[in-house]
């Protein structure tokens, strides 16, 4: 298919894709290559090789990416014939000697003047860590390699696999990076993507619409619930939850219009249109009220601090206002503000780290349930740091905390290794936006680190400063203790000798 009227259908492919914006930038340069040939510039221009290596995690579009540019090769006369070989590389390896040869070079034969496309291409590594290797991965890469040079304009080979995976392939073999000069990383959907998916899915397969601000709704659901998932399954998770909501639209639909039999809400437009997908549908609803009572729950955990903890009170209250308004108001960073800017980037001083592992997980789970974060708790001893391989600890670790919030105890011995203290720093400064981190350790050691440290600092711009507790509190806690632990009173007259004790 050759011609206007194929340009103008595979452009609106490429426009209407969602996403895969490494394949789009790629497409535009190679069509203003196309373009400036066609005005009388240099042809040998587009002469060059159009092999390509993609990409991505599962299902972040390696095949349709691969099918979109065949054709559009295709449509501007880059490829020859409408033709395309979809094949698992493992296809290529042979079982017994002698017939790996062949097989590529028949498969190779039957993508001439057209594209072949090798999915899970890492499957030609034949090198293998502590072992002899793949003695047919190793002939199908290099006879493959072999055929792509002696027919280098004559089809367009694309390879896809893992990241990781490929990574691993590429170096293992320098004469795939000549043959392949085109590398094109496709990144997972975000979820704003993602619910742009489910839209068009539910239109092109079931003929349904969702209703208005759904899809804005839907991008927010799967940012909270489905984050971890994105990596893992990408489009497919759209797919899902779009199989998820029309099950909720026919039980809705049987049961009179509201999911489980209840009554239907006027004030949703589409209630009772068989073909629009309300949010409750898609379970969003649900889980907001179950937010409304995390949020309750975590206000009410904190109000029942106690009256040592005081400025922890004040301050997690202050933030829990500012995240329950619209419009929160200027402030201090000490009253709140800075954390609701900042996600939760604070250190915490006090002899007590054990209060202050309490305040880190309240404040946790108060973004957690207010949308702020959506990630987990992670947490770690700096300590580890100063021993053994401190980067690639590091990285571990901020990437289980991304969009979750690190809490790292004993920050302060840090200020006996400056390397370390510089890498946490540079790690910190890699977490997404919406991350949190809490530094835990002794005033004077953390504010010492701080100084000559000054992007830590940077990095936890708020501190929390717990008091000592007096005799008299330690006394009252250990009671307390005895009481929600035991089950056991203080004889009359305990308390009073175990604050003179303490003191």
């Amino acid at each position: 298919m050759r011609g206007t009227a194929a340009h103008e259908q595979v452009r609106a492919e490429v426009q209407g894709l969602t996403g895969m914006a490494p394949l789009k930038a790629f497409l535009t340069q190679l069509e203003a290559k196309v373009e400036y040939v066609a005005r009388g510039g240099d042809p040998r221009l587009l002469e060059g090789c159009l092999n390509i290596v993609l990409t991505g995690n599962p299902g972040a579009g390696k095949t349709t990416a691969a099918r979109l540019l065949a054709r559009w090769l295709r449509a501007h006369g880059l490829l020859q014939q409408d033709v395309f070989v979809e094949r698992n590389a493992l296809e290529l390896k042979g079982t017994h000697i002698g017939w790996t040869c062949p097989q590529v070079k028949e498969m190779v034969a039957a993508s001439m003047g057209g594209c072949l496309f090798l999915d899970e291409a890492y499957a030609l590594s034949g090198s293998r860590d502590g072992d002899r290797g793949d003695s047919f991965a190793d002939e199908a890469l290099r006879t493959l390699l072999t055929e792509l040079e002696n027919n280098r304009t004559s089809l367009c080979c694309v390879l896809a696999g893992y990241p990781e995976a490929m990574e691993r392939l590429l170096r293992a073999d320098p004469g795939l990076l000549r043959r392949f000069p085109h590398i094109l990383r496709l990144d997972d959907y975000a979820p704003g993507e993602l619910a742009a998916i489910a839209a068009s899915t539910a239109h092109a397969r079931y003929g349904l619409r969702l209703a208005d601000g759904v899809r804005e709704a839907l991008a927010e659901h799967i940012a909270r619930e489905h984050r971890a998932d994105i990596p893992r399954r990408n489009a497919s998770l759209a797919v899902g939850v779009v199989e998820a909501a029309m099950n909720r639209l026919a039980s809705r639909l049987a049961g009179g219009g509201a999911v489980g039999g209840a009554a239907p809400c006027p004030a949703h437009s589409g209630a009772a249109d068989p073909r629009t997908l309300l949010a409750e549908d898609f379970g969003i609803l649900h889980r907001r009220a179950s937010e409304e009572g995390e949020r309750a729950a975590v206000l009410r955990r904190i109000r029942l601090l106690p009256a040592e903890l005081a400025p922890a009170r004040e301050l997690l209250l202050g933030l829990c206002a500012r995240l329950s308004s619209a419009f929160p108001p200027s402030g201090g960073a000490e009253d709140g503000s800075g954390l609701l800017d900042r996600a939760g980037r604070l250190a915490i001083v006090g002899a007590d780290a054990a209060d202050g592992a309490a305040v880190a997980r309240l404040l946790h789970e108060l973004l957690r349930a207010h949308g702020r974060l959506t990630g987990s708790l992670v947490e770690r001893s700096a300590t580890a740091i100063l021993a053994g391989d401190a980067a690639s600890w590091l990285e571990d670790i901020c990437e289980a905390a991304g969009g979750g919030m690190l809490l790292l105890h004993d920050a302060d011995s840090l200020l006996a290794s400056a390397p370390a203290a510089r890498h946490l720093a540079a790690a910190l400064a890699l977490l997404p936006p919406k991350s949190g981190v809490v530094l835990l350790g002794t005033s004077g050691e953390l504010m010492s680190l701080f100084r000559t440290t000054p992007a830590l600092r940077a990095a936890c711009p708020v501190t929390l400063a717990l008091p000592d507790l007096t005799p008299q509190q330690l006394a009252e806690r250990f009671a307390r203790c005895a009481r929600a632990e035991l089950g056991a009173e203080l004889a009359p007259g305990v308390a009073e000798a175990l604050a003179s004790h303490f003191a």
